[in-house]
């Protein structure tokens, strides 16, 4: 249905972090039920539907392809399957179980979305080689259904198989990142920045047993110091004053009281320009870097690890978040300045130190200047990423912000 959703505000029912493969379907799905419709539900569904999602396919393209494979509609309402269309609330989910060839004509143009062909589609006894949202109707009442269309997914028939869709509008889209899709897919050797993506999860992950994958300069969560994990190292962005004070802390402590470098030095009025990394263990403040945006390059400095932190990997994990960070934001080359002691962990990134006697500021230490150039990020961040994502808190693209929190509440 050329993957265009209603999406209800109140469809927002599934806050991030949640995902396809863990939605407790016993708690949203509650007196809902999931069955393949009959003909005139069907007929009925796509003439309701079809005013309200552009591009809807045919009901003639929606019965071929149901009459295909019976997987490929599953009407949502409440109580039990009935026939007839009725009073009550009544939506679907429209899925493209597509077989090999037609996960390769998703990727390569060959297939029109809105207008499917048979020979794309797995038949109904066989597993497909990935799953295409087509497309969703479903009032506020029953957005809890989708559930049980993602438990679905879960099983042996389904279960590990890439999904993908595309969103016509920021509603679908906050639907569709609030279980675990993002923005960009790619298939064998080709990548379509339009297409929506959600990594499937292992059976550990799913069942809880271990934390969902994060970007690595998103890693810290409050709260985990004084839960199982307070060993756990975990890096943010700096977002306020309070966390800016942490980075001054952590800077203080280790370049003017440990390496006796000037006030001046550290503090040298760009930290109001930049952005700021801060690495947590638990969540005691360990560590901190930050970033400084040039036309075309971005430079890596002030990195300090409190000594009683210095045997773990927090360093590293610092600078590696600092240059996915970067990355998604589309940069790839990167400069630096450092010193010979620590040059190793900037080296081990694939930074290459520049030839020259190196450079002095206030104080004896030298300085050597450090070069990195790397691949440019397959989903990094366009002016056509979208409105909400690029008004969200930096390093947070990925998740709804404060402004789709408000307006979803008025």
């Amino acid at each position: 249905m050329n993957s265009h959703a209603r999406v209800y505000e109140q469809a927002r029912n599934f806050p991030p972090p949640r995902h396809i493969d863990r939605i407790d379907y016993s708690r949203y799905g509650r007196n809902l039920s999931v069955f393949s419709p009959s003909s005139e539900i069907i007929a009925d569904l796509v003439r309701k539907a079809t005013p309200e999602i552009q591009g809807v396919a045919s009901l003639e393209t929606v019965m071929r392809i149901y009459t295909r494979n019976p997987d490929t509609v599953l009407a949502v309402g409440r109580g039990q399957w009935r026939e007839q269309a009725g009073n009550g609330p009544l939506g679907f989910v429209c899925l493209l179980p597509l077989n090999q060839d037609g996960l390769d004509a998703l990727f390569d143009d060959r297939m029109d979305t809105g207008a499917p062909e048979d020979r794309f589609i797995a038949r109904q006894w066989e597993r497909p080689a990935a799953i295409y949202f087509w497309g969703i109707y479903i009032s506020p009442a029953i957005a809890g259904g989708i559930s049980l269309v993602m438990e679905r997914l879960t099983s042996d028939k389904f279960r590990g198989l890439p999904v993908f869709c595309k969103a016509a509008n920021d509603k679908a889209r906050h639907l569709f990142e609030s279980i675990g899709f993002t923005m960009g897919a790619r298939h064998g050797g080709t990548y379509a920045p339009g297409i929506m993506t959600c990594r499937r999860l292992t059976d550990a992950e799913r069942q809880g047993e271990c934390d969902l994958p994060a970007a690595p300069y998103d890693t810290w969560r409050p709260g985990v110091g004084t839960g199982q994990r307070p060993d756990a190292i975990g890096i943010t962005v700096v977002h306020d004053v309070n966390q800016l004070l942490m980075v001054h802390a952590i800077r203080a402590a280790t370049y003017l009281a440990e390496q006796s470098i000037p006030f001046a030095e550290d503090v040298d009025g760009n930290d109001l320009t930049a952005t700021h990394l801060l690495g947590f263990i638990g969540d005691e403040p360990a560590g901190c870097l930050r970033i400084r945006y040039f036309a075309g390059f971005v430079k890596l400095e002030r990195l300090a690890v409190l000594p009683r932190f210095r045997k773990s990997r927090l360093a590293l994990k610092l600078v590696r978040a600092s240059i996915e960070l970067c990355r998604t934001k589309g940069y790839t080359r990167f400069y630096g300045q450092t010193a010979a002691n620590v040059a190793p962990i900037w080296q081990h990134f694939g930074f290459v130190l520049r030839q020259g006697t190196g450079v002095n500021y206030l104080t004896d230490e030298t300085y050597y200047e450090a070069d990195l150039v790397v691949p440019s990020a397959e989903d990094a961040l366009t002016p056509d990423s979208g409105a909400v994502v690029l008004v969200r808190p930096e390093g947070q693209w990925d998740r709804p912000g404060v402004l789709e929190r408000i307006s979803g509440e008025q």
